[in-house]
């Protein structure tokens, strides 16, 4: 096995570095803490190893200091645990004077018993070590009780619309002329119809549907059905397909539950709530919890689920706009939670008379923020009732930071003794 390592390792060195463009998330590379990069399947994950590791070199790092091993390579596809610690061995016989170790480990999670090994380095105050995996195999819960505390975990999510355009090549400054508005515009249309996974970025539209299809493919026969041993796959299937349909709505297990036996698939109640579980575990939905003032009101709430990436809605030609929009927010709000804020909760508010806001931000125990999400601001009626909402939340929640997120609309009103502002969406993802 160490020749086999040797030859990757060696190829790794003599090759360039894959290039990419710059993620958002950012990571410490000079703490004795484990690095785990966790998320979805195909957000960019490896690529995201693969930045770390330039910025090292820029800092003036020697590359045969710095170990990358993929371990879905075919060539390790016997690999044990015993055989990990031949990298160590290699690792030294590369760099006998080496003071620090640099490792990065790319689906590790297909080596059974990594954790003894990693949990074995970690012991030594001389090492760096940056994780990944797609798998829940390598699931935020389950590293946090295997390595014990030796660990920082960030979910990397699919890119932003900062970094969609970014990729595009498209760098825009403020004020923008008429030409700049037309082609963000024209960009914003993309990442709300097909996502934000970094590979669909130049493929056309039949190449893009394909492949969504074939992500959800992936995550249910390799994150799902051979990791928990789902036998029921065609029940798993439909209630993908459920939850998608039902996206940026309040919709709870026991609702989803009555909806599966309505449609004639069989599925327990208990089922179903390991079945939503996984899918929470491996990033595929979140949810938000309603705003409330204790932990049990909170847990005890209806979730509102939202999807990971909304290319998946396309899949089955929805096209709500409305629902998008917020869709995309809630994702904005928990990367900015999970890149810069680890402090911000992203709660909903909502009350028994069905008033609701769909964004309340907290600091601790403070309401920082409410945002409204509306799309048609020029409908009358709906503005109305969306203003209306919005200065109950505030005035029950002590809160005049309200902000509303709009398609195309940008101002700032006093409505029944508040402020409100108006955003445009393109902008307040620009922010």
């Amino acid at each position: 096995m160490i020749n086999k390592l040797e030859e990757i390792i060696t190829e790794f060195h003599k090759e360039s570095i894959p290039t990419a463009f710059e993620r958002e998330l950012s990571t410490p590379t000079n703490i004795d803490k484990v690095i785990t990069i966790i998320g979805l399947r195909r957000a960019g994950k490896t690529y995201y190893l693969f930045q770390v590791i330039k910025e090292l070199l820029n800092e003036g790092l020697e590359k045969n200091r710095i170990f990358y091993i993929n371990f879905e390579d075919e060539r390790l596809s016997d690999m044990s645990t015993d055989d990990l610690s031949s990298i160590i061995e290699l690792y030294y016989k590369i760099n006998p004077d080496a003071d620090t170790l640099y490792l990065f480990f790319d689906e590790i999670q297909e080596i059974d018993g990594w954790e003894r090994f990693i949990r074995r380095l970690t012991e030594r105050k001389n090492v760096r070590i940056f994780l990944t995996g797609s798998s829940s195999k390598l699931l935020s819960k389950e590293i946090a009780t295997n390595l014990r505390g030796r660990t920082l975990s960030y979910t990397l999510f699919t890119l932003s619309f900062r970094e969609f355009l970014n990729a595009k090549d498209f760098k825009p400054t403020f004020p923008l002329i008429e030409s700049e508005r037309g082609i963000l515009k024209g960009h914003l249309d993309k990442y709300i119809k097909y996502g934000g996974f970094p590979e669909l970025l130049e493929y056309e539209r039949f190449i893009r549907i394909r492949t969504l299809k074939e992500y959800i493919d992936l995550m249910i026969y390799r994150d799902l059905v051979e990791r928990f041993g789902i036998e029921k796959i065609a029940a798993l299937k439909f209630m993908i397909k459920s939850l998608i349909r039902n996206f940026a709505r309040e919709l709870s297990v026991r609702k989803l539950h009555n909806f599966l036996n309505s449609s004639n698939v069989s599925l327990s109640k208990t089922k179903v709530y390991e079945y939503f579980s996984y899918l929470e575990d491996i990033n595929f939905v979140f949810v938000l919890r309603k705003y409330g003032k204790g932990v049990r009101e909170v847990e005890g709430s209806i979730p509102k689920i939202y999807l990971t990436d909304i290319g998946f809605v396309t899949l089955y030609g929805i096209d709500d706009h409305g629902r998008r929009i917020e869709n995309i927010v809630a994702i904005e709000l928990l990367r900015k939670s999970n890149y810069l804020d680890p402090l911000l909760n992203v709660y909903y508010w909502k009350e028994s008379s069905g008033t609701e806001v769909d964004f309340v931000l907290t600091d601790g125990m403070k309401v920082k923020q409410l945002i409204q999400v509306c799309y048609d601001i020029d409908d009358a009626i709906t503005k109305e009732r969306e203003l209306k909402s919005i200065v109950k939340a505030s005035k029950e929640l002590g809160c005049n930071d309200l902000l509303v997120i709009t398609w195309d609309y940008e101002d700032e009103q006093e409505f029944k003794e508040k402020y409100i502002k108006f955003i445009p969406l393109w902008k307040w993802l620009l922010e």
